[in-house]
């Protein structure tokens, strides 16, 4: 192997055929700057990267649950914003001027790892930010009885995304910015692809416009069946899908779009997630499952730190399957 974990990682980035395999959990460094506070202050721990306990920028407060390995807003405060009308007089941007970055930068130097493929990820996207600040159910209602409020609050946190996107490339090395917004659940959107395509994707597209202006990959992550937005997140400009669940129709996704997005996931069935099955039956699983999604390098398979077992597993399995685009037949995507 002659190309470097990075160059590697590009290549796919780039919608080429790797020289090898990748492994995403190995090869590449996911960081969020320790004085970025999207979510709980940071502290640059493995809590704090999945959202840590504590007040973020805008004074929401969160709590992390260990047993989900994530944080949630906590439901026993009031919500900061409560009328969607009153945002601009409540919602209170943070001043990022005041911000150390540099003394941030230095803190954070033994976790950067310039070898590998580098990814920020931006926690809390548009819609994510906005259902912070308001809970779920007020800011689903706000967007169907009030959308051209919710557009216009939308949009700023799009413009204040982009003032951090601009701190964080001045002041750290990174390939790849990625941004977190989840839009779905399991069954399906959390608001109907109309919604979505009117008032979030301008959001969405206005950030990455500018992370593509600063010559960074961009890669948006979002849990749950959103298979439906595909045609959508490809016209706004976004061609890296983290967070892909089996719940979608990959197979399908792969065939249709593999061309023009890639995804990274895949690898949260119900077969792999059963625990009671045996190491070598699990490797044989997830070593069918990279055959079966992986051809034409449509995809990077990545399995959730929840089970820590399958982690192991899928990280074995692509090591043993390195050459795997060696033979011709995995380099074509599957037939539309």
């Amino acid at each position: 192997m002659s190309l470097t974990p990075k160059e590697n990682m590009i290549l796919f980035m780039e919608h080429k055929i790797p020289e090898y395999l990748p492994n995403y959990r190995t090869e590449v460094l996911s960081l969020i700057p320790s004085c970025v506070h999207e979510r709980a202050p940071g502290d640059g721990t493995l809590e704090q990267m999945m959202g840590g306990t504590g007040k973020d920028w805008f004074g929401v407060d969160w709590v992390f649950e260990p047993k989900s390995g994530g944080s949630m807003v906590n439901p026993n405060i009031p919500p900061v914003l409560q009328d969607i009308t009153q945002w601009r007089s409540v919602v209170q941007f943070p001043d990022l001027d005041t911000i150390d970055w540099q003394a941030a930068r230095e803190k954070d130097n033994e976790l950067i790892d310039q070898d590998r493929f580098i990814v920020v990820t931006l926690l809390n996207g548009p819609f994510e930010r906005m259902h912070a600040l308001m809970g779920m159910v007020d800011a689903n209602c706000a967007l169907i009885t009030d959308p051209e409020e919710s557009k216009e609050l939308l949009m700023a946190i799009a413009d204040y995304k982009i003032r951090v996107i601009d701190k964080i490339v001045e002041y750290y090395p990174v390939d790849m910015i990625e941004l977190h917004d989840d839009w779905g659940h399991q069954k399906s959107t959390f608001m109907s692809p109309e919604t979505w395509q009117a008032l979030i994707a301008p959001a969405m597209k206005k950030i990455v416009d500018h992370v593509r202006k600063k010559g960074k990959f961009v890669q948006v992550h979002s849990c749950g069946r959103v298979e439906a937005l595909i045609p959508s997140m490809i016209d706004i400009g976004i061609d890296h899908w983290s967070s892909c669940q089996a719940c979608n129709d990959i197979d399908g996704i792969i065939s249709r779009y593999g061309d023009k997005i890639t995804l990274l996931g895949g690898m949260d069935t119900l077969e792999l997630k059963d625990m009671t099955k045996s190491r070598e039956e699990l490797k044989k699983l997830a070593g069918k499952r990279i055959d079966d999604i992986c051809r034409g390098g449509g995809m990077i398979v990545y399995g959730s730190r929840s089970y820590p077992v399958l982690v192991d597993v899928i990280n074995e399995v692509i090591e043993e399957k390195k050459d795997f685009f060696k033979d011709p037949a995995n380099c074509k995507l599957p037939d539309k």
